[in-house]
């Protein structure tokens, strides 16, 4: 188990307190006289229910008027909640008893850098004595005051370790990244999936009857948004949109909203306890069997994904530079 650093001065005298850790590989020191303290507080403060919540609310009008919309709440609620789960169990990696000052310190892009370094089994800076440390070894740490069985409480740090590897594969898909981000941000996302049908042309341009179209997959849910492509790879200045789609079943987000906070809870529990708390007083959740662990995945739509759009080629435009366009501004000036 990772141990606390305390401050103190070197005459003995007790100093304001201090925890010294990095996010991914930068370095930060954390002072306050009431740390420990605050740190358990800002714990005690995260509400790990909510994302059960969320499912709850929005299962409930999955199959009406405005399904759409709420499909929708909870493909967000998913990506946030992965965010929230792994920020919490990289900065109890990382800073097992300064999660406060990990979490207000880190920047989404370095926590994709350590979820894919743990992901991968690569070294990283860890306050457990296993450097390359997988899901399912913290699992193991998290899931350890369980008082079952042998065999449950290992088919409970098996389950929690393959379905963080599972969450992990989502969280690290930039496909699945784009459209959170679209649809975070702006809302910039058309509701509804899409399908795939192939089929023989009998008559040349002439496309094949609907009954002899074989269906490859599809789903009613899901969402159609725009992309950057570069046109030429070594500039951002130059680009276009492109079209992409993806298909998902609210089915599996529900059940994954459920496991997600189960997640945080655990991990939670397991960070209170390194922070002194009595374990009597911190719960732990686990599903009633170990096939629930699957469910996020359990329906399948058969295409998860489309790109499908014209192509523009380096060659199809005359590069403009970035002076000439923020001259066209001025240009328009006098013109008006």
């Amino acid at each position: 188990m990772p141990l606390a650093m305390r401050g103190v001065s070197f005459t003995g005298d007790w100093i304001v307190d201090v925890q010294k850790f990095v996010v991914n590989e930068e370095p930060y020191a954390c002072w306050d006289w009431e740390l420990r303290e605050k740190n358990i507080e800002f714990l005690e403060g995260i509400d790990a229910t909510y994302y059960k919540y969320i499912a709850k609310i929005n299962s409930e009008n999955i199959d009406k008027e405005d399904r759409h919309r709420a499909a929708l709440s909870l493909r967000l609620a998913y990506s946030q909640g992965l965010e929230t789960l792994f920020s919490l169990i990289c900065s109890a990696i990382q800073a097992p008893h300064c999660s406060v000052g990990w979490l207000l310190s880190y920047q989404n892009c370095e926590l994709i850098k350590i979820v894919n370094n743990v992901h991968m089994r690569k070294r990283i800076f860890s306050r457990f004595k296993d450097k390359n440390i997988s899901w399912k070894i913290f699992s193991k740490y998290v899931h350890s005051n369980f008082d079952y069985s042998s065999e449950k409480i290992s088919w409970i740090q098996d389950g929690f370790g393959l379905l963080w590897t599972r969450f992990a594969n989502d969280f690290l898909d930039k496909g699945f990244s784009q459209e959170y981000n679209s649809a975070k941000h702006g809302l910039r996302t058309k509701l509804g999936g899409f399908s795939i049908s192939i089929g023989e042309e009998e008559v040349r341009g002439t496309p094949a009857p609907p009954e002899k179209m074989v269906s490859l997959g599809g789903s009613e849910f899901g969402t159609s948004y725009f992309t950057i492509e570069k046109i030429i790879d070594d500039k951002k200045t130059h680009f276009r949109p492109r079209r992409q789609s993806r298909n998902w079943q609210p089915e599996n987000l529900i059940s994954g909203l459920c496991l997600i906070s189960m997640s945080i809870n655990n991990v939670i529990s397991f960070l209170r306890i390194l922070n002194g708390i009595d374990p009597a007083k911190c719960l732990f959740e686990n599903p009633d069997s170990k096939d629930a662990f699957n469910l996020p995945w359990g329906k399948t739509v058969g295409v998860n994904s489309s790109s499908m759009d014209t192509v523009v080629k380096c060659s199809d435009i005359v590069p403009c530079s970035k002076e000439s366009i923020l001259n066209s501004y001025e240009d328009n000036t006098k013109k008006t």
